[in-house]
Order: structure tokens, then C-alpha cells, then sequence
């Protein structure tokens, strides 16, 4: 039988076996960790490829260059280099819109709570026309009923309440209007966030840009789709949406003039194929493959390039990204930024 003395030994000499061990593999443990970062900093392991899970992918359609400029470029980024990009960019699908047996009737219906009550007249194929008959200016409005694209046209350039600015809303109210049409066809979505507001003085027959609001016979709107995957969605116009309003004065309240609208739905499927270097596309700007968006002087000091998605103004399958290349006057040029091997021309 063990004495409370020999008792006591055994406890303290268990106790320091037990710290012994536990203090090895708490070493073992911090070894371990040590080891592994030293790899992961020596010889990381390298991310698993781009997914390419849509196969080769449609030539991007930008549209034709009326820009025949000889430029020359020089790079004036805070850098003073070229950004360096990550080596792939997610590609989403859009949705393409579905046929439905009721949609002459459900569009007649939004065209009614616009205002546009007169009609319908078939145009062309999906295309229908309808009118709104209290319009001072003769406002028309023609959808495609399965794509929800729409169009609203007016003989506004001789109305003289225009032209004399008459109860012309403020940009704030312009834009509640023009959102007002939107909610009216249904066709405010989720993924519609941002507006922007210009102004149009009225010349003969022509629409004349003014940054002055006193000198403005319109208000134009334009309404933009929001960052994907933290990257801007940019449209054939650099500046423009391929969703806008213009509204104009009246003789008792403020009408709605003129209008485009082409939304496409963007998918949140998407698949990650890899991008040129930012020296790629330099080098394609500079062989004069990119499109011109905006144009600028001869020679332009390019001052920020960056990666953003490009969304058309006709229908595509897939969402691609772009990159944008920004200058000095103005200068604004767009090039494809998918992998030219993953691309089917």
C-alpha cells in the first residue's frame, strides 16, 4: 500500500511527464505552423486555373471607329507605370428574356399607366406602337413585347413651351420623372442604381450640349447599372447609359420627350477565364486595335487604366470584361480583356 508520501512523488513526476509532453507537442505543433508559412512564402501553391467552365467565348461586337486618328501615347499614371492586373476575371451570362403568349396584352397595359393609351399598331415583328393622345407634342412610344425595349419619340423642336424653358424641372425632379416612367413599364430593376443628369440647349433641329441649367431647353437622364464584382459596367457612349430619358417643359407641367431603354439582365452565374497584362493591351492600343469610345487629341498622356465590363447596346450571351484606358482631353478607348485563345473569331 502506497504512503501519502509515495503518493505525492507519483503525482509530481506524472505531472511532469504530462508538461513534458504537452509542451512537445505544442512545439511540434508551432514547428509545424512555421514550416508550413515558410513554404507558403518560399513556394506558395498556386491557385487552381481559371474555370473556363463556358468554353471559348463570342467575339466582343464594339462598335466601328469613326475615329481615324493617328495617335501616339505616352503614360502619365500616379505611378508612372502600367497597372498590374490579376491574371483572370470572372465572365457572367445574361438572361435571356423568355417569350410569353400575354405579352402584347401585359405591355398594353404598362404603356396605359405611362400614359400612352391610344394603340396598339404593329410595327415589325415584336414591335409594337402606341400614343398618347393628350400629348401637346405627340408623344409615341414603341416596345419590343418580348425584350421590353422601348423607345418613346415626340415632334418636340418647334413646341414653343419648350423652347421658352416653361415649368423645365429641376435635375431632382427630372430624375423622379424619368424614374417614374421606369416604375410605369416595369422596368426599374434591381441592378439600375446610378443616374446622371445632362443638359441640352435646343438648335434649329439639333440637341446642343450645355453645362449651364439656365441656358437648357432639356434634361436628359441617364440611368446606369450598378459595379460588378467591384468593377464598372461601361456602354458604347462613355458617358451615357443605354437607358435614358429627356424631358423638356410644358405648358402646365414638365413632359417626357424622348426616351431609349435596352436592359439586359445579368446573370449571377458566372465563370473566371484569364485576362491579357495590362502591357498586352497597351500594345494592342497602340498597334490601333482598340475602340475609341471618346475621342482626344493626337498625341494623349494616358492617365488611368483600368479593368470594367463592357455591356452592348443590342443583345449579347455573356457579360465580358474590358479594359479602359483614360486620357488627357477626353481620350477614352476600350479593348477586349479575355485571353485572345479563349475567344472563337
Amino acid at each position: 500500500m502506497l504512503t501519502l508520501n509515495q503518493a505525492t512523488g507519483m503525482t509530481k513526476k506524472l505531472a511532469i511527464w504530462i508538461g513534458v509532453l504537452l509542451g512537445t507537442l505544442v512545439t511540434i505543433i508551432l514547428l509545424f505552423r512555421i514550416g508550413t508559412l515558410i513554404k507558403n512564402i518560399i513556394a506558395p501553391t498556386p491557385p487552381a486555373p481559371p474555370s473556363v467552365a463556358y468554353g471559348e467565348l463570342p467575339e466582343m461586337e464594339l462598335p466601328l471607329n469613326l475615329d481615324t486618328k493617328n495617335y501616339s501615347y505616352t503614360i502619365d499614371t500616379v505611378t508612372g507605370e502600367l497597372p498590374k492586373f490579376s491574371d483572370r476575371a470572372k465572365v457572367f451570362k445574361i438572361t435571356p428574356r423568355s417569350t410569353d403568349l400575354l405579352a402584347l396584352r401585359k405591355t398594353g397595359e404598362k404603356v396605359s399607366q405611362a400614359g400612352f393609351t391610344s394603340g396598339p399598331v404593329r410595327v415589325r415583328g415584336n414591335v409594337y406602337q402606341w400614343s398618347d393622345p393628350r400629348s401637346p407634342v405627340g408623344s409615341k412610344i414603341k416596345v419590343d413585347i418580348f425584350t421590353s425595349e422601348f423607345s418613346i419619340s415626340s415632334e418636340f423642336f418647334n413646341d414653343t413651351t419648350i423652347l421658352s424653358s416653361l415649368n423645365l424641372p429641376s435635375p431632382d425632379e427630372a430624375r423622379d420623372l424619368a424614374q417614374g416612367l421606369l416604375s410605369s413599364m416595369e422596368a426599374l430593376s434591381e441592378d439600375i442604381k446610378n443616374t446622371q443628369t445632362y443638359f441640352f440647349s435646343i438648335k434649329g433641329s439639333e440637341l446642343v450640349s450645355t453645362t449651364s441649367f439656365s441656358d437648357a431647353h432639356i434634361i436628359e437622364v441617364d440611368f446606369f447599372q450598378k459595379d460588378l464584382d467591384n468593377l464598372p459596367i461601361y456602354y458604347p457612349q462613355p458617358y451615357n447609359s443605354t437607358m435614358k430619358v429627356f424631358i423638356g417643359g410644358g405648358e402646365n407641367q414638365p413632359q417626357i420627350i424622348q426616351a431609349q431603354f435596352f436592359h439586359q439582365d445579368i446573370s449571377t452565374e458566372s465563370a473566371t477565364y484569364p485576362i491579357k497584362t495590362a502591357e498586352e493591351t497597351y500594345s494592342e492600343l497602340k498597334d490601333g486595335k482598340a475602340y475609341i469610345a471618346s475621342p482626344g487629341k493626337g498625341e494623349v498622356s494616358l492617365q488611368n487604366i483600368s479593368l470594367a465590363y463592357y455591356m452592348n447596346d443590342k443583345a449579347q450571351e455573356y457579360l465580358m470584361p474590358i479594359v479602359v484606358f483614360k486620357g488627357d482631353n477626353g481620350f477614352i478607348a476600350y479593348l477586349p480583356a479575355v485571353k485572345a485563345e479563349w475567344i472563337n473569331k
